[in-house]
This record gives C-alpha cells, structure tokens and sequence, in this order.
C-alpha cells in the first residue's frame, strides 16, 4: 500500500508511524506546503519520500490521507477527486464532517472518498509530536459510509483495526453536534480559562506561582495549535454555538446560586456533574 499524506503532523505523522508498525505500508509520501516539515519527517522514518507538487504524489499513491485544517481540506477535496483514477481513494481526518461530506456530495468520484475522524490526540502538533501508538485503544469514526465505495471502505476498516483501533459509524451532521459537545466546547473552556488567567496576570497578581495540577489538566488543551482549532470552531459554528449556549445557561445558573448563597443548590449541582464519572473513568 502506497500512501501520500497530506499533512505529516501529530495525527497524519502518528497514522504513518502506526501503519509501518503494523506492516501495512509499502511506502509513504508526504506534500506539504512547508518543505521542512517533510525533510524533517523523512529524517523521523514518517514518510519516504517527499513531492514537489501535490498532483504528483496523487498519481503515485493507492491512498491519499489528509491530515490538514478542516477548512484546507473542504478547498481541496473536489480537486482531489478529480484527478483519482480507479482504485485510489482519498480519505480526510479532519475533526469536522458536515461541511466536508457537502463539499463533495454530487462529485462523480464520491464514492472514492472515505470522511474519518480518529478520535486521539494531544496538545502537541507537528512531525515532532508524531508517534506509533497515538491509536492504541481509540475511536476511529466512519461517516457517510454508505457513500464510499465498500472496497475501500473494508480496507481501511481493516487497517484501522490492525493498528489498534475500534470502529464507529455515523452520520456526518450527527458527528458535528457529538463533537460540539465532547471535544469542542472543551478546547473553547481551556482557551478561555488560559486568557482569563493571564489577564489577570497583567495586573501583577503572580498567580500562574500557584497553579496545581488541576489548573494544569483544566488548560492543557489550550496548548493545541490554533492553526488547526480556530478553522474547526467556524466550520462547526452553529453547533459549536448550540454547545457552547447550553455550557453558559449551566455556569449562569451556578453563579445565580453561588450569588444567592443557595448552597444545598451548588451541591446538587455539583453531584449532578459527577454523575459524568459513571461514563469516563
């Protein structure tokens, strides 16, 4: 299997890594509009070869990844498509699927096209950040299957799980307002918390000295790369809006008890909260 991997960061980097682990590539290509991030994946065994031109490295490849900007991938998804020949396929790892699937849904070479979202991930981007167990254990999400060509679909299905992973389907929109919810709304509260604290840091308050490990934990994911997030948070607008309406209307209902001294209400509130712990570990 030969794979071009547009994108050769965190998650497109750790997918080749995963799949050389598992004797599932022939070899691996990377395109890049930063020419240093591919001479720097080749020197991390991520790919083996680099091209000049994308157009190039579609012809040689039977896959094409793409682990890019979820609004880089809408750009150039049709142009993909249009110079597949039979038996490539192109799939997207982008962490938003509406937009995507749309972009595409009357293309001739539709089905030659696979809409994936590997659920994993860390505060770290770039070649660097890349490693071959990033998917042991994780979600891998199929949108859209019924649209793809079942051959293609299988085979990376199987890839997929011979790396590690377990598998679930659904439908792109669907995926957008789950992922609102468990992974969106969740970068936003970090990001938000992290300029909070350091504005309050302008006004001479060291309090950044006395941060725990739960501060820590709480902010880690504002670290993660606004290139790629800040795409994500406009593809996904009105259902990142909806989540992130429905987190307010639960912190404004807390303040109103705290302001009130309602304190059997904040305890109930927070018991409430802990109910998540009965699903995540």
């Amino acid at each position: 299997m030969k794979v071009l991997f547009i994108g050769t960061g965190l998650i497109g980097g750790s997918f080749s890594l995963a799949m050389r682990k598992h004797g599932l590539l022939t070899a691996a290509g990377g395109y890049s509009r930063n020419p240093k991030n591919l001479d720097k994946s080749i020197a991390l065994g991520i790919i083996d070869q680099k091209f000049d031109t994308m157009e190039a490295g579609i012809a040689w490849a039977d896959w094409i990844i793409l682990s890019i900007p979820v609004d880089a991938i809408v750009k150039l998804l049709p142009g993909i498509l249009d110079q597949l020949k039979p038996g490539q396929g192109v799939i997207d790892f982008g962490s938003t699927k509406g937009t995507i699937c749309d972009a595409v849904a009357t293309h001739p070479n539709r089905s030659q096209f696979l809409a994936a979202h590997p659920i994993a991930g860390t505060e770290y981007s770039g070649p660097d950040a890349a490693f071959d167990t990033l998917f042991d254990g994780k979600l891998m999400i199929l949108c859209n299957e019924n649209e793809t060509d079942a051959a293609l679909t299988s085979s990376f299905r199987m890839a997929s799980e011979k790396i590690g992973m377990q598998l679930e389907s659904m439908e792109a929109h669907a995926h957008d307002r789950h992922l609102a919810y468990i992974s969106h709304l969740s970068h936003i509260t970090s990001f938000a918390l992290s300029n909070a604290v350091l504005e309050k840091e302008k006004d001479g308050d060291i309090i950044l000295e006395l941060a725990g490990s739960g501060f820590a934990s709480t902010v880690r994911l504002a670290k993660s790369s606004p290139e790629m997030w800040a795409p994500i948070f406009m593809e996904n607008k009105d259902k990142v809006l909806e989540a992130l309406d429905d987190f307010l209307d639960q912190a404004q209902a807390f303040r109103t008890m705290l302001k009130e001294n309602r304190s059997d209400e904040v305890l109930k509130f927070l018991e409430q909260g802990r109910l998540i712990k009965k699903v995540i570990d």
